[in-house]
């Protein structure tokens, strides 16, 4: 008996460079179609209104500043207690509920006193309150 030699054995050749330029094909493709995410378009943020008669016409927003240092609390640059300074604040929410609060907090201020003074704005009843941290 004769070995006769079979076909399924010999190995077969996969062109590899016709599969490279398929590859750098679609690298290429997928780097000119990348768009780059604006981070900026995340941000809620508030323009003027481009009509200049409509921005006479509106009264200019009013601002409380509060001075949160260690141990007080500044109310419009005057230092009170703070069952006093709730009392302000609902009176001034009361006369303009859409009041922007500027808190101003030191960084020798303890958490317990920023977390008291945020509980009295939204107390009262203000809900436009930007925090910002003084360097000391």
């Amino acid at each position: 008996m004769s070995k006769k030699k079979l076909r399924g054995d010999t190995a077969a050749e996969i062109p590899m460079s016709a599969m490279i330029d398929v590859v750098f094909l679609l690298l290429i493709y997928f780097i000119v179609t990348q768009k780059d995410e604006i981070s900026e378009a995340h941000l809620a943020v508030n323009l003027p209104s481009p009509n200049p008669s409509q921005q006479e016409e509106i009264d200019p927003p009013k601002l409380l500043e509060l001075h949160v240092l260690a141990g007080r609390v500044l109310l419009n640059g005057n230092e009170y207690k703070l069952d006093v300074i709730q009392e302000k604040l609902e009176r001034l929410a009361s006369l303009d509920p859409d009041m922007t609060v500027l808190i101003k907090t030191s960084g020798k201020a303890r958490t317990k006193e920023q977390v008291a003074v945020l509980d009295l704005c939204k107390g009262a009843g203000l809900s436009k309150l930007n925090v910002m941290t003084l360097l000391d």
